[in-house]
């Protein structure tokens, strides 16, 4: 029997069984079964707090980080929403090899001089990703985000109230702001100076020192890309005098004011804070579920001085096997949920609701234990004490498969071919 056979006989338009990764999910929010108790332990809208959350593979990190985000969503008038889960971008610029063309360099020593033999400076950092690269990119994640809250929300206009408010802001998005292309950025730039009422300051030597800034904007920033060729330009655009007086990242200290800074624009133009939500550290390419690498990835996250911003929730969702990191920060600063675990009850939900959800409309509700032709409530009970939403929809595939390679034709499960199926995945499950 064909498993597309079957699942017409039950009136499926798609297989609920089928397990898919929770960001390319298409039936994932119509099917989702909501965690009401983790919400009210995670989300406090008037001030975002950290958490860190550990779970084995499977138990839904990532569906619950979708939910939460689109819960969070509802309250874009209260709470800026960042995500922060795909790494391969950071990853790529950090080890990236930069060469520096010298006309970009200040010549401040005679060792400068002596490279005016080469055309070009090899740019020398560390090996490992750094807290610098990790804030260099979540203020790429905001000022991108807060520029389209205060667009969609019509509060241009604020910039032209607090001129050192508007200064920090286009000093940011002339650092971070990163669109797909170069004019769209000046565009942008262009726009918030016109709203701020800000004018360039030009002089004599206001070219020279637009290429010892892009030079140094090169240097220093690495978590996410640079042009020099760009960033020379927005230099031009505005003018150096914003970047020597407010200053550039060149160092953590840096960094920090830039993101206090950053927080101090979330709340004046009218938000109570910004959730940051970390996930699927174990995805990029150079990782592929490295243990030892999700850790140099995930460890300098965990700085102290990072927990301390007033208003910045910062919701880490890790996979078990990092849960040692718990040493790395202070439990008084950062709560931690040790594991996310799904009652009989929940798990019976979801299943059910995603069977349903794959039915053609006005099919009548179905319960997982009518797939059986015998004993079908002790069955069930058995799927759905495996632990976690993965093992259990991978189970019930095997099953179908199995029911599916056994019989002619047959329209419910057997207990032979059930216990074929749990016997097959045990084995299976075993080898992971």
């Amino acid at each position: 029997m064909e498993i597309q056979e079957w699942l017409q006989v039950w009136q499926f338009e798609h297989n609920p069984f089928v397990i898919f990764d929770a960001d390319r999910d298409p039936y994932l929010q119509a099917a989702m079964v909501e965690n009401t108790s983790l919400r009210s332990v995670l989300l406090h809208l008037e001030k975002p707090s950290p958490y860190v959350i550990f779970a084995i593979r499977g138990a839904g990190k990532s569906s619950m980080r979708i939910d939460t985000e689109r819960y969070l969503r509802q309250y874009r008038d209260k709470v800026l929403v960042l995500e922060y889960v795909e790494f391969n971008e950071l990853l790529s610029e950090t080890y990236k090899i930069r060469r520096l063309p010298l006309e970009y360099a200040a010549d401040r020593s005679i060792l400068g001089r002596l490279f005016r033999r080469k055309k070009e400076e090899t740019l020398v950092r560390e090996s490992k990703i750094t807290l610098d690269d990790h804030i260099d990119y979540i203020l790429k994640l905001g000022i991108e985000e807060l520029y389209g809250y205060i667009r969609e929300a019509n509060k241009e206009e604020m910039l032209r109230d607090n001129r050192e408010i508007a200064e920090k802001f286009i000093l940011l998005t002339a650092l971070y702001y990163s669109p797909n292309d170069l004019s769209s950025k000046v565009t942008t730039l262009r726009r918030l100076m016109e709203f701020a009422g800000y004018k360039r300051r030009s002089s004599f030597f206001s070219k020279k020192q637009a290429k010892i800034l892009a030079g140094e904007m090169y240097r220093y920033i690495r978590g996410v890309p640079v042009s020099l060729e760009g960033t020379f330009k927005i230099i031009q655009e505005i003018g150096p005098g914003l970047f020597e007086f407010h200053g550039i990242p060149r160092t953590t200290e840096n960094r920090f004011t830039l993101l206090k800074n950053f927080m101090e624009l979330v709340r004046y133009f009218g938000l109570s804070g910004v959730y940051l939500l970390v996930d699927r550290v174990d995805e990029p390419t150079s990782i592929k579920g490295d243990p030892e690498k999700m850790r140099e990835l995930v460890t300098p996250i965990l700085d102290d001085q990072l927990f301390q911003i007033d208003h910045l929730g910062i919701i880490l969702f890790l996979p078990y096997e990092l849960h040692d990191l718990k040493k790395y920060y202070r439990s008084d600063r950062i709560k931690t949920i040790s594991s996310i675990s799904w009652s009989p009850d929940n798990m019976i939900r979801l299943i059910e609701k995603r069977m349903n959800v794959a039915r053609k409309p006005g099919s009548p509700p179905l319960q997982l234990a009518e797939l059986f032709e015998e004993d079908g409530e002790s069955k069930a009970q058995f799927i759905v004490r495996q632990l976690t939403p993965r093992n259990a929809f991978r189970l019930l595939s095997i099953i179908i498969e199995e029911h599916c390679q056994t019989v002619i034709y047959g329209v419910k499960i057997s207990t032979e071919v059930y216990e074929a199926a749990v016997q097959r995945y045990l084995i299976e499950k075993e080898g992971y």
